[in-house]
Order: structure tokens, then C-alpha cells, then sequence
């Protein structure tokens, strides 16, 4: 098995869980031996048809534009990504396992699967997405990304996250060596941690998809009991957070559809 960063593979296995923050999380990543690798900023954008058809399906097409830095000037930088579950991929306690596709392969993926929406399907897109650039739209002060070929393709969501990130030193205990922790406070004020690990599509089994599973679980148990968090706390994520707020329907029809799990 070998573990893969995100800058290595256009496709992965992302398998994570959600975790609550507070006052005492970074206290005890670093008792763990984790160090702070990287700040980032960044805003995705979440598309699907204007009658949503693929994040039913749990498949979620984003555009993720990340603040860098090109000479001595700040700029933006941004690709398509798409998060795709399968059968078994959202668990009762939280954890996820989702294949992962970045860049070109992602973009080609989001256009195949646009090749089969039906002819209700793009009707309904004709009638609708223009309402996008009105006025009255959330996005309206906006530049919506485009993708070439997708023009069937409407916002749905947006959401600007300030993320810091935390890995493993040499030092700490090798059980949680190839996982990453990340601290995100999006422009909501909404605040949420996540523990990852990302495998290899083609090099890695079910075994080690399971291997890892029992991993995140040992350290997100471990999390809350040494930060003092409510450890039956239901922690939902950013998007699953501003889905109840700003698109309570599409919210609803995500928990029946079974690619969200409501709230206990």
C-alpha cells in the first residue's frame, strides 16, 4: 500500500471523518506530534444541473480556486475536482470513502457524465440556469468558473474556507503516520476538523481502505476524549452546513436520497 498526496495522483481513494473543534485541538495534535504544514485559503464552487441530478447520486462536481502567491503579487488558482461514493461509502458513525479525480481527468469525467443526462434533463437546464446571472442571485457579484462543455452546469453552493493544516512528524506515533488533519473556518463562521487518509485507486485493497478506517476511528475516539469534546456531538460538514441554511430542499432530498445523514 502506498499513501498519496493530493499534487500525485489525479485519482485516489479519500477516505475521512468529521471531528468538533475547540479550544484545547491544537494543544493536542501537537501532544500527538502533529506540526501545522501548511495555511490556505481557498472557495469551492459546487455545480450540478439546474434540477439537481448528481450530488443525488452522491457524486459532487466542485471547483476549487486556492489563494497562491505568483511573484510578489496574490492571485487565484483554480481546477476541477469531483468527489464520487459508491455503495457503503457514508457510514452511521460519519466516516466516508469516496474516489477522488483532480484536474483534466476530473473535468473529462464531470463532461462524460453530462453526456448522459437526458433530454428532460437539459430542458429543465435551458429554462432555468439563466436565472444564475440575475440580480437576485447569491452568485451575482461573482465570477462563476466555466467549464467548456459544460454550460448545463449552475452553482448550487459557495464557500470560502480559511483551512489550517497539521500532519505527522518523525516523532509521533507511527499508527497515525499518513494521516492529515485539517482545521477549517469557513466564511460562515462555521468551524469543523477532518482527519483524512488518501490511498492509490489502482494500488491499494479493501483491506487497506478497512486498515485505514480503523485508524481515523482510534484517532478521532482519541481527539475527543483528550480535547474534552462531546463525543456523541453530530458533526456535519461545510457543505452539508450551508446546504441547511441557504438550500433547505436540496438538503431534504440529499437525506432521502441517502448521500447525506440527517442530524440524531
Amino acid at each position: 500500500m502506498r499513501m498519496m498526496s493530493t499534487s500525485e495522483a489525479d485519482h485516489e481513494i479519500e477516505i475521512e471523518k468529521k471531528f468538533a473543534v475547540n479550544g484545547k485541538t491544537s494543544s493536542v495534535l501537537k501532544s500527538y506530534g502533529f506540526d501545522v504544514v501548511q495555511n490556505e485559503e481557498f472557495v469551492d464552487w459546487y455545480f450540478d444541473l439546474a434540477e439537481p441530478k448528481f450530488c443525488l447520486e452522491d457524486c459532487w462536481f466542485r471547483y476549487r480556486e486556492k489563494k497562491v502567491k505568483m511573484m510578489n503579487n496574490w492571485g487565484w488558482r483554480g481546477a476541477w475536482q469531483v468527489k464520487r461514493g459508491q455503495k457503503g461509502t457514508r457510514e452511521n458513525d460519519g466516516i466516508t470513502t469516496y474516489e477522488e479525480f483532480q484536474g483534466k481527468v476530473a473535468k473529462q469525467l464531470i463532461l462524460d457524465m453530462l453526456s448522459t443526462a437526458t433530454e428532460k434533463d437539459a430542458k429543465e437546464v435551458e429554462c432555468t440556469s439563466s436565472t444564475d446571472a440575475t440580480p437576485n442571485s447569491p452568485y451575482s457579484t461573482h465570477d462563476i468558473p466555466h467549464l467548456e462543455g459544460g454550460e448545463k452546469l449552475v452553482p448550487f453552493a459557495r464557500i470560502e474556507t480559511l483551512r489550517t493544516s497539521w500532519k505527522a512528524t518523525t516523532n509521533s506515533d507511527d499508527k497515525f503516520s499518513g494521516l492529515k488533519v485539517d482545521i477549517d473556518k469557513a466564511d460562515s463562521g462555521y468551524i469543523i476538523g477532518e482527519v483524512e487518509s488518501l490511498l492509490s485507486d489502482g494500488l491499494s485493497s479493501q483491506t487497506d481502505v478497512e486498515n485505514e478506517k480503523a485508524k481515523i476511528r482510534q484517532f478521532v475516539d482519541m481527539m475527543m476524549l483528550d480535547s474534552e469534546c462531546n463525543t456523541k456531538a453530530t458533526t456535519i460538514g461545510k457543505l452539508e452546513f450551508v446546504l441547511m441554511k441557504e438550500r433547505p430542499n436540496l438538503y431534504h432530498d440529499c437525506v432521502k436520497a441517502g448521500v447525506i445523514n440527517e442530524p440524531k
